[in-house]
C-alpha cells in the first residue's frame, strides 16, 4: 500500500524528519529575495558609480550581488542544511520553496563556493582594468559555468528526477534561477578573453618596435 508523503518533494519516499512547511507563500517569498535583489545592487551602484562605468560597472555589480549572495543566501544553508525541513524562518522558507525544483536541497550536502567568492571579491575591488582584474574576472566566471554545468548534469544523469512535475518548478526554478550564473560568466569570460589578446598583441607590437 503507498504511504502518503508527508511532504512535497519528490521522490516522495525522502524522509524528511520534523519537516515543517514553510509559512510564507511562493510570491511572497519570490517579492523579499526580488527587493533584497534591488537593495543590494542599488546601494553597490551608489557606491561603485564614481569609480567605474558602463560594462566596467555592470560586471562589479554581478559579482557584488554573486558574492552577497554566497555570504548570506547560501552561506545559511552551508550552516543549517543538516536541519533545514525542520526550521522555520524566512531563508529556510526560501530553501524549502526553491527545493522544490531540486530536493537534493533538502537531503543535506553543501558545495564549496569558497573560492568562487574569493574571486567575485578579488574582482570587485581590483576595478581598474588591468590584467589583473581580467584574469580574477575570467577565474570567477569560468568556475560560475562549471559549476552551474555540473548541477544541471547531475540532474539530467541522475536515477530518479528530485524536481516536480510542475512545469513551473522545472522552467522558473530549475533553469530560470540558474541560467544567469551561464550565460552571464559566459559574456564576461569571452569579454576578458578579448581584452587580454588585445593587451598581448598592443604588448607585441611595442615590444617590436622598441627592438627595431
Amino acid at each position: 500500500m503507498d504511504v502518503e508523503a508527508s511532504h512535497p518533494y519528490v521522490p516522495e519516499w525522502l524522509d524528511l524528519a520534523g519537516y515543517v512547511a514553510p509559512e510564507h507563500g511562493a510570491l511572497e517569498l519570490c517579492a523579499i529575495m526580488g527587493t533584497a535583489v534591488v537593495l543590494v545592487l542599488a546601494l553597490a551602484y551608489t557606491v561603485l558609480r564614481r569609480r567605474v562605468r558602463g560594462t566596467e560597472l555592470a560586471a562589479a555589480l554581478w559579482f557584488v550581488l554573486c558574492g552577497t549572495m554566497h555570504c548570506t543566501f547560501e552561506l545559511y544553508f552551508v550552516l543549517h542544511y543538516r536541519g533545514l525541513a525542520a526550521r522555520r524562518d524566512v531563508v529556510a522558507s526560501m530553501w524549502k520553496e526553491y527545493a522544490k525544483s531540486d530536493s537534493r536541497y533538502m537531503q543535506g550536502g553543501t558545495g564549496n563556493f569558497a573560492p568562487v567568492l574569493a574571486q567575485e571579491a578579488s574582482t570587485v575591488f581590483v576595478t581598474r582594468r588591468s590584467a589583473v582584474r581580467e584574469l580574477s574576472q575570467l577565474a570567477a566566471s569560468v568556475m560560475h559555468m562549471q559549476s552551474v554545468l555540473l548541477y544541471f548534469g547531475a540532474e539530467l544523469l541522475a536515477r530518479e528526477p528530485s524536481c516536480r512535475p510542475e512545469p513551473q518548478y522545472f522552467y522558473v526554478y530549475f533553469v530560470g534561477a540558474n541560467l544567469p550564473w551561464l550565460v552571464v560568466p559566459l559574456v564576461l569570460a569571452t569579454s576578458s578573453v578579448t581584452r587580454m589578446r588585445a593587451q598581448m598583441a598592443i604588448a607585441r607590437a611595442a615590444e617590436k618596435t622598441h627592438t627595431l
